[in-house]
């Protein structure tokens, strides 16, 4: 008999723990039943499930304590054998519902979760408490767990996210570039992500200034939307970057896009594990990634990519030269990021780790 698993997210929108969440759900669909809860908006991701399998609540802003019993009542009518959480709103309305249902939760932190926001610590303390199982990301993810959030050692496991390594795999010809009036000549440099201030674009931007006025050629993709994009927009037209930078928008092609790109950049000001990374090195292509969050035990320095300090264009700039100037380089690394990539970020092997912790919370004392 297959588990009975609720995820609880805000949503299911474009988004690297969304697509994690789902990627899950489909990995382990022989022997987890599973059902996701929005808190907010389902978002269109929502759109690869079965409608019946998607339930929307539609949370507004504040503590909203309502949403405890209506979790409640899906787990009791779904005949719920475990709640896993996503991120901390989720965790704190599924935590306190496995309370009232008597159902056990599992919680799966996907960043560091404002480990210098007292108020938010406290609650996921308590959150950690109703709590049997607490998954992260990264080693980094872990120590906050242990050393500001005090939860016990031995009911935190870090568990890497994985991706579909044969979805995101490397491609021959530049077919989608070539659409978009890119030649087989022109570098391109590109990012997935969204276009808000945690992501800090403008220091890719910032780089990319530096590269144009020194005579690189090359194009910059920025691939996602959101809120700051106005704003990185009257920087490009300010600058007279809008030959060289194109936005992209959200895409649903992204496994046929990023394998056309010769260079990937991530300029977070802070991560869990990204899954864009996973997803560029996947598809053979070299990283240069800002030293944050889990960064850094994604990307192997100089091997798989090069790894720089946060906010640093002139650091950003120099690594993206050097890989521009260098294809041989650029195949060396790309090649070494695929093999990582399958010996340690498969999904098929995070599934494998979440299924024996479903088992473990369920088996008897």
């Amino acid at each position: 008999m297959k588990i009975k698993v609720l995820h609880v997210t805000l949503g299911l929108h474009v988004g690297g723990l969304e697509k994690f969440v789902l990627d899950l759900v489909f990995a382990l669909g022989l022997t987890v039943d599973a059902k996701i809860v929005c808190l907010e908006e389902a978002g269109g991701l929502a759109r690869a499930l079965d409608v019946k399998d998607v339930f929307e609540i539609g949370k507004t802003p504040g503590l909203r304590l309502g949403i405890i019993a209506e979790l409640a009542k899906i787990v009791k009518r779904e005949k719920i054998d475990i709640i896993h959480t996503h991120n901390p709103a989720p965790h704190f309305y599924g935590s306190l519902a496995g309370l009232v249902c008597g159902v056990p939760v599992v919680h799966t932190k996907h960043g560091r979760n404002c480990p210098t926001h007292k108020k938010k610590v406290w609650l996921n303390r308590i959150s950690s408490a109703l709590t049997k199982m607490v998954v992260t990301v990264s080693e980094d993810s872990a120590l906050v767990c242990r050393e500001i959030e005090k939860i016990p050692k031995g009911k935190v496991r870090t568990i890497l996210n994985g991706i579909n390594t044969e979805v995101f795999s490397p491609k021959g010809e530049r077919r989608l570039l070539k659409s978009l009036g890119i030649d087989d000549a022109t570098p391109v440099v590109g990012t997935v992500a969204r276009l808000v201030p945690e992501k800090d674009h403008i220091t890719l931007l910032k780089a990319c200034l530096v590269l144009t006025r020194a005579g690189h050629k090359f194009r910059l993709m920025l691939v996602g939307d959101g809120p700051m994009r106005q704003e990185l927009e009257d920087f490009v037209a300010k600058e007279g970057l809008d030959e060289v930078v194109m936005f992209m928008g959200t895409r649903h092609d992204v496994p046929q896009l990023v394998p056309e790109f010769d260079v990937f950049t991530l300029t977070s000001r802070t991560e869990g594990v990204s899954l864009t990374l996973l997803e560029a090195m996947s598809c053979q292509i070299p990283i240069i990634a800002t030293d944050v969050g889990g960064n850094p035990e994604v990307v192997s320095d100089s091997v798989t990519g090069f790894i720089v300090p946060a906010g640093q264009y002139e650091a950003v700039a120099d690594k993206i030269s050097t890989l521009l100037r260098d294809p041989d380089l650029r195949k060396r690394m790309g090649q070494a990021g695929r093999e990582r990539v399958l010996g340690k970020f498969g999904i098929e092997g995070a599934a494998r780790q979440y299924l024996e912790i479903y088992q473990a919370v369920l088996r008897p004392k």
